[in-house]
This record gives C-alpha cells, sequence and structure tokens, in this order.
C-alpha cells in the first residue's frame, strides 16, 4: 500500500471519529437540555409565581393554548396577567378562550393589559379578567358580530363558468359565493348574527356592570380610545403592567415580589420539548445558532386556518 492511500485512510478514519463524537455529545446535550426544561416546566406549575398569559394576532380554534389554560388553571400560580393585543377572530373560539379564563379566575384573580388593539373577540377575552387595564392610545371595544360571503357570480358569468347545484333543501349550503344569496337564506344568517350579538352584549352588560342604557352607547361595532373606554366603564384603568402588579397588590394582596411566568402553548407536547426544542438547544450550545434557526423555520408546524363562520373581530386581515 502506498504511503499516500495510508495517509488517506488515516484522514478518514479521524474524520469519522470526530463525527461519531460530535453526534453523542450533540444527543447528550439534546437529552440534558430536554430534561432541564422538562423539570424546570414542571417546577414551575407547582412553584408558587404570577403567570403571564399572551393573547395576540387573529383569534383562532387552537386547542394547545386551551389545554394550556386549563394547566394554567390547576398550577399554583397566584395570579394571572392577560397581555392582549387582538383584533379578535372566530366567535366561537373567542367565546371558547373566555370560558377557559373564567375557570383560570375560579381561584386566582385575572388583571387584563389591552396593548394596542383589544377589540371584538379580543375584548371578550378581555372581559375574563377581574380588572382591565388599557394605555391611552390603546383601541378597545368593536362590540359586534359580522358573518362574510363573497359571492362570485358576476365573475363566473363573465368567463362563461356556471356550477350546477344539487341540493336537498333550499337553504342548504346556502349562502355561498356562487350563487345569489335568496332572501330567505339572508334572513336566516342575520338571524345567527343577531343572536350572537345578543350574547355578546349580555356578556358585556354582566362582565362590566352596565344599564341599557350604558351598553347601547358601547355596542355599535366602533373602537374607543383607552381614555374614552375608560369613561364608558369599558375599562378600568388607564396603564400597563406595572399598574396591573400595582392592582393585584393592592387590591388582591398579591405578592408581586414572585417571579412571573410566561405560560404558552406546547406544540407538540413533550416528545416536541424533549427532541425538537432540545435539539435547538444543543445546536445553539454549540455555537450553531443560525443552523438552529433555519431548522426551527424549515420544520416548525404550519397552522393555516381560513377565517369563516361567524366572526367578532375589527378590521378583517390576511394571515
Amino acid at each position: 500500500m502506498s504511503s499516500d492511500a495510508v495517509v488517506e485512510r488515516r484522514y478518514l478514519r479521524r474524520r469519522v471519529t470526530f463525527w461519531r463524537i460530535a453526534t453523542a455529545l450533540l444527543a447528550i446535550i439534546a437529552i440534558l437540555v430536554g430534561a432541564s426544561r422538562l423539570a424546570g416546566g414542571f417546577g414551575g406549575e407547582t412553584a408558587a409565581h404570577i403567570a403571564r398569559v399572551k393573547v395576540s394576532g387573529l383569534i383562532l380554534d387552537d386547542a394547545e393554548f386551551t389545554r394550556m389554560l386549563d394547566r394554567l388553571a390547576k398550577s399554583n400560580a397566584k395570579a394571572v396577567i392577560l397581555d392582549i393585543d387582538s383584533p379578535g377572530g372566530g366567535a366561537a373560539a373567542s367565546e371558547e378562550i373566555y370560558e377557559h379564563l373564567r375557570k383560570v379566575g375560579e381561584k386566582r384573580p385575572i388583571v387584563a393589559v389591552d396593548g394596542s388593539l383589544a377589540a371584538s373577540g379580543g375584548y371578550i377575552v378581555s372581559l375574563a379578567a377581574d380588572h382591565i387595564f388599557a394605555r391611552n392610545s390603546s383601541a378597545v371595544g368593536s362590540i359586534g358580530v359580522i358573518f362574510q360571503n363573497p359571492n362570485v357570480t358576476q365573475l363566473l358569468t363573465t368567463v362563461g363558468v356556471k356550477m350546477e347545484v344539487i341540493k336537498s333543501s333550499p337553504l342548504k349550503a346556502s349562502p355561498n359565493p356562487f350563487e345569489a344569496t335568496p332572501p330567505e337564506a339572508t334572513a336566516a344568517m342575520a338571524a345567527l348574527v343577531g343572536d350572537t350579538f345578543a350574547w355578546f352584549k349580555n356578556l358585556v352588560r354582566e362582565r362590566r356592570h352596565l344599564d341599557e342604557q350604558a351598553l347601547a352607547k358601547v355596542a355599535d361595532g366602533r373602537v374607543f380610545a383607552g381614555a374614552q373606554a375608560l369613561s364608558l366603564k369599558l375599562i378600568d384603568g388607564i396603564g400597563g403592567e406595572d399598574e396591573a402588579l400595582a392592582w393585584l397588590k393592592s387590591e388582591k394582596g398579591i405578592d408581586t415580589d414572585l417571579p412571573i411566568r410566561n405560560w404558552t402553548a406546547e406544540r407538540g407536547g413533550w416528545l416536541r420539548r424533549l427532541t425538537g426544542d432540545a435539539m435547538m438547544g444543543a445546536l445553539s450550545q454549540l455555537g450553531l445558532a443560525d443552523a438552529s434557526k433555519l431548522i426551527s423555520a424549515a420544520s416548525g408546524p404550519v397552522r393555516a386556518q381560513v377565517t369563516s363562520g361567524l366572526l367578532v373581530l375589527w378590521q378583517p386581515i390576511d394571515q
């Protein structure tokens, strides 16, 4: 065997050995990071703390988020700071978060801090709190319900397309984009919107202790600046998290020196936390933060929901 071949073989052997050791170290770091995160998570639920829950963006059905709220209800959190910045979203999704938060609030006070926007469904979530703060420049309210249905019949006629529909009854799948909406379907949907709007108004009336006259002033769909919302009794004070903590201490006797823990939904459960998140942490520990970000972006769950049905939403936006 030539000397060059011997050198090449030794070089390849050293490379294989290096990558075996690196892989083993990476696996060990991943397990240690994952175990520490799991231990921190479970320990955080049993240790006394103040929980911070953020509700932001479009509100859609989110089973992981509501499961997180169920765990929070059973935790040793002494109080909850609800951080809201949302235009709302699905009516049922907003109602579900409200109901789960009320269960959380059975054993501890909840204080809401409305950020730039707490509108419609976002305001429904705020109503779960015992006390609501907002900034002077926050947009609050938008008490109302909408149903949207695009109609493309004229476009289809222009391009020469006709939809043939066979259905069991006149109101089945009506309204829909492919036919003119009959008056009966419009009336049916208007009744549905009206019923949900009545529920929304009743929730505001009960939670904010408004009489009919005061409720009528705020239930026309508009948003109000923080100072306006305060005068209309939609919120209880002007401020942010510092004011929320001060209220918890003065009115509820909460020890505000307790650590504040961010509660977030777990995407994928404990196995992902031990493998996916741990691997990201391990890559960062090895100085491969950029690789960690790339892998996370490439492998993270993609959630695409179409906003449909009844909406409690201010200024519908594309997501």
